[in-house]
């Protein structure tokens, strides 16, 4: 059976003379869109690369850890190292580090996954999760991204911008219906947004997924600015919007946690 791959990357010339980097960073992307993994076969099919290029650019990416080799295949997977580059860090210690103590309490707390993510142009990256004890569990898988408007992280670190840059982003961002829930109208999701900060909390309730909800609050810098969010996810009966006011003071807990370990 043939697998359909996603459309093709294309490699950009960063105009600079630099053709090995440009195709290793397409090849990367190229990576990325596909979470399943990819062969060299797929590589060469979906960049036209030839076979030895494909051969010295995986090797090469292998070995500086941006890109796992994973049996049998093998297929091609994206290491962790580029989020933990992308971490911010205090002390040598990064943000996933700092959050884990946080998490695990939240999700003792509340018996759901946790989560941490951060923001990255107008989509959430999920940096890491602690899973919930229920049989019937629900998560997010690090590296996972998704779009701000529709889930719970990327509210509160939307919510909580400086007003003028807040308005900015707005007029910007992509507002595409994911599901029959999700707010589309900028004047509706900016006043969303206005409560979102006045209750300090944020819930997607079916906006990204239908049946899957989540609740979140936001991570600040030490300028009190949105640095990341921490949430956690469950199905719709175990996180309706009553569940999620009774559980939003353990959420809000969690993620003061993490502001307080990063300063």
């Amino acid at each position: 059976m043939t697998r359909t791959l996603r459309p093709t990357v294309q490699v950009r010339d960063s105009g600079v003379q630099t053709p090995a980097l440009d195709r290793a960073l397409a090849l990367l992307e190229f990576v990325s869109a596909h979470s399943e993994g990819v062969t060299q076969a797929d590589i060469r099919k979906g960049l036209e690369f030839s076979a030895n290029l494909v051969f010295r650019l995986t090797k090469a990416l292998v070995t500086h850890g941006y890109v796992d080799r994973e049996e049998p295949g093998p297929r091609f997977v994206l290491s962790r190292k580029l989020l933990t580059l992308a971490q911010p860090k205090r002390e040598e210690r990064s943000l996933v580090q700092l959050a884990w103590e946080p998490m695990r309490w939240l999700r003792d707390a509340t018996q759901e996954s946790a989560h941490v993510g951060v923001r990255s142009g107008f989509e959430c990256i999920v940096l890491d999760r602690v899973v919930g004890p229920h049989p019937f569990k629900c998560y997010v898988e690090a590296g996972a991204h998704g779009p701000l408007h529709a889930g719970a992280p990327g509210k509160v670190m939307l919510a909580f911008l400086p007003p003028d840059e807040l308005q900015a982003t707005l007029r910007r961002l992509p507002l595409e219906a994911l599901t029959p829930h999700t707010i589309t109208s900028r004047a509706e999701f900016a006043k969303h947004l206005a409560e979102v900060r006045r209750q300090g909390y944020a819930l997607d309730l079916g906006e990204t997924v239908e049946g899957h909800h989540c609740l979140g609050a936001p991570v600040f810098d030490a300028d009190e600015r949105p640095l990341a969010a921490i949430w956690i996810t469950a199905p719709t009966p175990r996180l309706s919007a009553a569940d999620g006011k009774r559980l939003a003071p353990h959420v809000i807990k969690a993620a003061h946690l993490l502001t307080q370990a990063l300063r």
